[in-house]
């Protein structure tokens, strides 16, 4: 038992710990210090804005316009993002679904119902010309709407594959279809246009340029705006049975060749004195003369006329993917079914 000086027992009084006093002295100083910096900092940016207010006050005017401007930027970016998003959702969903190769059946939209050929009635084949096209025409720009009364197209082509269909981008039965569910065939539909040409004519589907669209759209080849992505071409004719390769060897030849065996080539025409952006059409076959003839989407007139090969060659993109500008297509043999 411990004793002072006085003679008080101290054993029956508790003291409290030194360290949790230590512990807790530290906390509140700690909190104290925040506190502290909290209240600088505060002080600190209202200070600045008073005397940014002081030396540029602003109306109220500014304020709204200042508030708009960071409005804007705050939606400029998120739409930006967006845009992102959905152009990455597009790819993976375009990398993750193969194209279906389903025929579509014969097209149910009326007007195309209306105007389709009875049974006993033969479409007549297009008389071709010995004229020469001049380049210059092939021009995505003016289409030949009114070729046609009604603007309804009726006649067949004569190819190195077999009879075709002509389709026209600019017909009254689709001009006027949203391509994506924003752009109109008749100015976008160049490429569904070709595709459904050959398509509908060398394969057991039956669709026209509208099927053909929205197949494009939902297998990633719309590109809004600007209408199709090269690969729709390959991708798009293999799909639906056909053979496909792409013609590295684009001298005038060689394309003559590729017509000589029975093949038909689908060309993208680049910027230049044909199009201003890029133009999908079909050469169909050759002539004696070295010349060739064409199935230009676009119009009419332009595939009844004679085409220079070389001229046509030169006119093709020079920018490119998926084994364009030039590709090769035919039948599948059985042994390749």
């Amino acid at each position: 038992m411990l004793t002072g000086s006085s003679g008080l027992d101290c054993s029956k009084y508790h003291f409290p710990s030194i360290e949790p006093m230590k512990k807790a002295t530290m906390k509140n100083k700690n909190r104290l210090e925040r506190i502290i910096a909290a209240s600088i900092v505060a002080a600190s940016l209202s200070l600045a804005i008073s005397l940014f207010v002081y030396f540029r006050p602003f109306t109220f005017k500014e304020a709204a316009e200042w508030s708009q401007s960071l409005y804007q930027e705050a939606e400029s970016r998120l739409s930006q993002i967006r845009n992102q998003v959905n152009i990455l959702a597009t790819s993976r969903q375009k990398a993750a679904a193969k194209p279906q190769s389903v025929p579509f059946g014969t097209p149910s939209s009326p007007v195309y119902q209306e105007h389709l050929p009875s049974s006993d009635e033969e479409i007549p084949f297009l008389t071709p010309s010995t004229d020469l096209g001049e380049i210059s025409d092939l021009n995505t720009n003016t289409s030949d709407y009114s070729y046609f009364e009604d603007n309804i197209y009726m006649v067949m082509l004569d190819t190195a594959l077999g009879p075709m269909l002509y389709y026209n981008q600019g017909d009254a039965r689709w001009s006027s279809y949203l391509y994506g569910g924003t752009d109109p065939i008749g100015s976008y539909g160049c490429g569904p246009t070709a595709v459904a040409m050959v398509v509908n004519s060398f394969t057991p589907s039956t669709v026209t340029p509208v099927e053909i669209a929205d197949w494009a759209a939902a297998n990633g080849y719309f590109v809004q705006g600007s209408g199709s992505s090269h690969s729709l071409i390959p991708d798009g004719l293999s799909a639906f049975g056909l053979s496909v390769e792409s013609v590295p060897d684009r001298t005038p030849e060689n394309v003559r060749n590729i017509l000589k065996e029975g093949r038909l080539l689908v060309a993208l025409m680049g910027r230049g004195s044909l199009t201003k952006v890029g133009h999908f059409i079909v050469i169909t076959n050759y002539c004696d003369n070295g010349n060739v003839h064409i199935a230009d989407p676009n119009s009419l007139p332009n595939s009844t006329v004679e085409w220079d090969l070389q001229q046509l060659m030169d006119e093709l993109k020079g920018s490119y993917d998926s084994g364009g500008p030039l590709w090769s297509l035919g039948i599948l043999k059985d042994s390749e079914r």
